[in-house]
């Protein structure tokens, strides 16, 4: 029998990376050549259009950038290492430890969803899954694949790997075609249908044979029964029923179960942001940083916001795509503060122009501003400004008091 290569994915992966990131890791992983087989040099030497090539994606600018933001994102998460991506260049691959154990908080849960170790992708099925989110739904089904249990996926967890809403992830995992959904039915103890499991296309295990198999139990957070008094079936339907409680409790509340949402929540206490889409600007180095949030940053009471918010201004990668965009905004609401600050002074004054043949002139204080921001007069006290010899008719301006 011929052995079929394979690429490891760390299942961390599934916790803080896209679809596209996922692809791309996959994608530099199969082009190792003898780099694979050494554990302390995992290299490999590519270039931009040539992942979007073996990626199967169309060429041209808009997925050049798709592979840039890929590539950025995962050596921003420690995945990858690289100097840049201009012409030919070398990526370096980290190596993760495989014992590591990564625990993600959730509200359906109270034991989290633990990631931990490596999961198999075959050669065979890669390149049947380089669009939209079928690599994430397969490698996750392949990931939760279990042989003697059965891993119940509820939509809230779809929707934590996902990285979107519930409703969502309901249509994304049951429009999908390259992971098979074993239905567990109606449990009529309960009055409730039971969670479903998930295969991947190409499993070659029997649907009614999976559906049979024990609940996986690190999937329930009741106490755990003696085993001697409890039927395997009812601990099956004992696990679903506490498991389809706690993730249906949610539905209807305000909040979501994505990761934005928890993020959103560690925010909230500061009330100035008021969405998840605030929270991702504060957070999120793939969106760009508004004015409002960056003030937030600057002086919350909320340790979340000043932590995920310095990180992100930090970023070289984000810098680079948002930054100037970003500085340009302070530096126009500094000017703006300025501004208000020098003619809020001049506010029951009266500011006259004098001309050397005689004349007089009433201004603004937005005039006057305009003279000294752009140091066409000079001031010699607080009341009596003398213009330069750019304003030949120009004698001078004074600021007296309203009557």
């Amino acid at each position: 029998m011929i052995k079929e290569n394979f690429v490891q994915i760390p299942n961390k992966m599934f916790m803080n990376t896209n679809n596209d990131e996922k692809l791309v890791y996959v994608k530099l992983l199969q082009s190792q050549m003898v780099g694979y087989l050494d554990k302390d040099n995992r290299t490999t030497m590519t270039t931009v259009p040539m992942l979007v090539t073996l990626l199967g994606w169309s060429e041209g600018t808009r997925s050049n950038k798709r592979v840039e933001v890929s590539l950025n994102g995962l050596k921003e998460k420690g995945y990858i290492n690289f100097e840049s991506t201009k012409k030919v260049f070398v990526v370096e691959i980290n190596n993760l430890d495989n014992n590591e154990e990564h625990i993600v908080s959730v509200d359906w849960k109270s034991s989290g969803v633990k990631f931990k170790g490596f999961t198999k992708i075959y050669y065979s099925v890669i390149d049947n899954l380089l669009e939209d989110k079928y690599f994430t739904l397969y490698a996750y089904a392949e990931y939760r694949t279990m042989k003697t249990h059965q891993y119940r996926i509820c939509y809230a967890e779809w929707a934590l790997i996902l990285n979107c809403r519930e409703r969502q992830a309901f249509d994304i995992v049951n429009d999908s075609k390259v992971i098979v959904k074993v239905s567990n039915g109606f449990d009529s103890d309960t009055k409730r249908r039971e969670t479903n499991s998930y295969l991947t296309f190409n499993s070659v295990e029997d649907e009614k044979e999976v559906s049979l198999k024990p609940t996986y139990k690190a999937q329930s957070s009741e106490p755990k029964e003696k085993e001697a008094e409890k039927p395997v079936v009812k601990e099956s339907k004992k696990n679903s029923e506490k498991e389809a409680r706690g993730f249906k409790v949610e539905i209807g509340k305000f909040f979501g179960n994505t990761m934005e949402d928890n993020i959103f929540k560690k925010m909230a206490s500061d009330k100035r942001i008021t969405s998840v889409e605030q929270a991702m600007e504060i957070q999120d180095i793939n969106k760009p940083m508004s004015l409002g949030m960056w003030k937030v940053i600057q002086d919350s009471d909320n340790s979340f916001v000043r932590d995920y918010g310095n990180k992100k201004l930090q970023n070289k990668a984000w810098k680079k795509k948002f930054g100037s965009d970003l500085n340009e905004a302070i530096r126009k609401d500094k000017e703006s503060a300025h501004k208000t600050k020098f003619t809020s002074k001049y506010f029951f004054k009266t500011i006259t122009e004098y001309y050397i043949d005689g004349g007089k002139r009433i201004i603004s204080a937005d005039e006057l501003y305009d003279y000294v921001h752009h140091r066409l007069v000079y001031s010699d006290s607080d009341t009596y400004f003398t213009p330069t010899n750019m304003f030949q008719e120009l004698k001078c301006i004074k600021v007296t008091d309203k009557y």
